[in-house]
């Protein structure tokens, strides 16, 4: 499931995974979790569970049937390293990622730490990229952790 995306700095998006919780002052005003509400009030099955972290296992090769070249952000609608998301299951979406180097796979997250702890376990191919959003000085520490990560791209969200 590839959706065009109205995000200026992205071309579609992939949501394996949907849902999340609040961890910092920037989810204040969740942009995902007010579609998460919108699309269950519309019978949307894939939010049936609201905004509860959801993993789907069927979207996870999606990338691999799509034909030409995208810039892809991952989880639009999700935090891939929400302490409620496997290991395991990340692994598999980074399989996906490596194995469909004609797509470029953007990543952002607020779960830095998270990220940090799991990186060296991760295989990293130059066409996923990785982000840390910052919202104030409180979370600094996201950018240093994010500067220790693998990643051939790293890169900012810098929220207000």
């Amino acid at each position: 499931m590839r959706g065009k995306s109205h995000i200026e700095w992205t071309e579609s998006t992939w949501n394996p995974v949907t849902g999340c919780s609040k961890v910092s002052a920037g989810c204040k005003h969740c942009y995902a979790e007010r579609m998460a509400g919108r699309l269950q009030a519309m019978g949307n099955a894939r939010y049936e569970n609201g905004f509860a972290v959801t993993l789907h296992h069927d979207l996870v090769d999606a990338p691999r049937s799509w034909k030409a070249p995208r810039v892809v952000f991952v989880n639009s609608m999700s935090d891939l390293f929400h302490p409620q998301v496997p290991f395991e299951f990340i692994e598999r979406i980074f399989t996906t990622m490596r194995e469909c180097p004609q797509h470029t796979f953007q990543i952002l997250t607020k779960r830095s730490g998270r990220l940090l702890d799991l990186a060296p376990q991760l295989t990293w191919a130059p066409n996923i990229w990785m982000g840390v959003s910052v919202e104030d000085d409180r979370v600094v520490q996201r950018v240093r952790d994010l500067q220790q990560v693998p990643a051939a791209v790293r890169f900012l969200s810098c929220e207000h």
